[in-house]
């Protein structure tokens, strides 16, 4: 599989899309729009999605079927979640984006 960035705004509108789940948490949980978003890079090797920002970049990693590696907003830090809807939304990203 491949790596993968998009950075034209259609495109990155198109993949935040696919999935409720995380379009919900980027604007709730994240407090960002999809304005505030220059790219959207998909590992296809390493099963992730990365959210960039003019300052920030937010990793999405799947462990297993039910847990993610994912920024808590509060910490600042990488912490491994369970979110299982998430976890799918990023497989999804990733097989139908970086193969």
């Amino acid at each position: 599989m491949t790596d993968i960035s998009f950075t034209d705004r259609d495109k990155i509108n198109e993949v935040i899309d696919t999935s409720s789940r995380l379009k919900y948490l980027l604007k709730f949980t994240y407090q960002l729009s999809l304005d505030d978003i220059v790219s959207v890079r998909v590992d296809g090797d390493n099963f992730k999605v990365d959210i960039n920002t003019e300052n920030d970049m937010l990793r999405f990693k799947p462990q297993g079927v039910e847990n993610i590696i994912m920024r808590n907003p509060e910490a600042g830090i990488l912490q491994l979640t369970f979110d299982p809807a998430l976890v799918q939304a990023i497989y999804n990203i990733v097989h139908e984006y970086a193969s």
